[in-house]
């Protein structure tokens, strides 16, 4: 009986205009944002390039370093990013909160403001201006030195300072200048993450890695229409009360119904991740290593399974508990939150509900923040198993109070 409800559920979405809608609005969003060429452009580094793109610094000194540069430009333009509960908020320091900014940066370095933009302004004219890479680069290789002998601690310290001054979600907090800070790769850097890729990842999971980073944006949005869609149509046909009467528990009937829900959302992510996968197969090839043709099932099923799994029994639950389209509001401010309030967009995942991986390779980082991503991701799996327990709960107690979970007072 559960399989014949499945396959009704099952067919029942696709009559819907909502589940098509998503169909659509994912293929269009994905492969606008996967770039074409990424196969073509996929090289291994040779010697004597001006430029190997850059990797995350783990070393104190060049954090310290990195982070006071982008204080010297924030403070130069008083234009500072923050992200508080997640939403973007641009902050202009008054006069004498930017006079304290820059005295917490001249006890950091050392040097007077003015000197310190004396030693920016140089720096960047070494480079040519009209050139992407050229200004790549620059900012890359742009370091402030701390002064003699100031230590780590004492730079946790004013950057606490600092973001006493702009609030919270700025660069200058802890999770951000430690995952945030950028240094440009050598050759024999390049060389080793390169080989890494073919190796390890065998190219075609890295790229499965970017894809569902941008996977992942839309889909903590759209599975929320097709969830709160299916979880009204019972009031919308007016059969409510029809299947409130069936025989078939209140278990069978939600448990059915999402997993039918969670399929049909899953196909197009699925079929979208194998066809965009393999001009990245033949680049392997070309490499000479053997590309690892299930990637697009292994890698999106850990990363994007859970993020579905949520959103869509989030819906359920909503939606079940109160009757209206409310769920779609949550859920779009969560997602808003999850985007805005990344401090990185590569490897900052702690509870965030999308795991972000903005780049192509990066497999040896990935490989020391894997533990946390699959306890993020575990995190959710159970979340979505707790919601939908809440929804058979919800949806049972309905069924005997014929539809209200109000008890109505019929007394006079």
């Amino acid at each position: 009986m559960f399989g014949a409800l499945f396959f009704k559920e099952c067919k029942q979405v696709l009559k819907s205009l909502v589940y098509f809608i998503y169909v659509v609005v994912f293929v269009l969003f994905i492969t606008s944002q996967m770039s074409g060429d990424s196969a073509v452009r996929l090289q291994a580094p040779e010697p004597g390039q001006s430029y190997y793109g850059t990797t995350v610094a783990k070393d104190e000194t060049l954090i310290m370093e990195g982070t006071l540069a982008n204080l010297v430009e924030d403070i130069n333009h008083n234009s500072w990013v923050t992200y508080p509960l997640g939403f973007y908020k641009g902050v202009t320091l008054t006069d004498r909160e930017t006079e304290q900014a820059k005295a917490i940066l001249e006890r950091c370095t050392g040097k007077p403001f003015e000197v310190l933009l004396e030693e920016m302004a140089g720096h960047f004219g070494q480079y040519d201006q009209s050139s992407a890479e050229e200004m790549d680069a620059a900012q890359a290789n742009y370091r402030v030195s701390v002064k003699e002998g100031f230590t780590y601690a004492e730079f946790e310290a004013a950057m606490k300072e600092i973001c006493g001054l702009v609030g919270k979600g700025s660069a200058y907090e802890k999770s951000s200048y430690e995952y945030g800070i950028r240094i440009p790769m050598t050759y024999e850097l390049a060389k080793e993450e390169f080989d890494a890729l073919c190796e390890k990842d065998r190219v075609t999971r890295a790229y499965m890695r970017l894809f569902c980073d941008y996977a992942g944006i839309v889909l903590a949005i759209l599975p929320i229409f097709v969830g709160v869609s299916r979880a009204l149509w019972d009031r919308r046909a007016k059969v409510q009360q029809v299947m409130f009467s069936k025989p078939a528990s209140g278990a069978r009937i939600i448990v059915s119904r999402y997993l039918a829900n969670l399929v049909m959302l899953c196909i197009p992510v699925f079929v979208t991740a194998f066809l965009l996968q393999q001009p990245f197969c033949y680049k392997a090839q070309t490499f000479g290593i053997r590309g690892d043709g299930m990637a697009f099932l292994t890698v999106p099923g850990v990363w994007l399974l859970p993020e579905i799994m949520v959103v869509l029994a989030l819906s359920f639950l909503i939606t079940e508990l109160t009757d209206t389209i409310v769920a779609v509001f949550v859920q779009v401010a969560w997602a808003i939150g999850s985007i805005f309030g990344a401090d990185v967009l590569v490897g900052d995942f702690r509870m965030r509900l999308i795991a972000r991986w903005n780049t192509l390779g990066q497999t040896t980082l990935f490989s020391s923040l894997e533990k946390g991503f699959l306890q993020n991701r575990a995190y959710y799996f159970l979340l979505a198993v707790v919601c939908i327990i809440l929804t058979v709960i919800v949806y049972e107690r309905k069924r005997r109070k014929g539809g209200s979970l109000v008890w109505k007072n019929t007394e006079r």
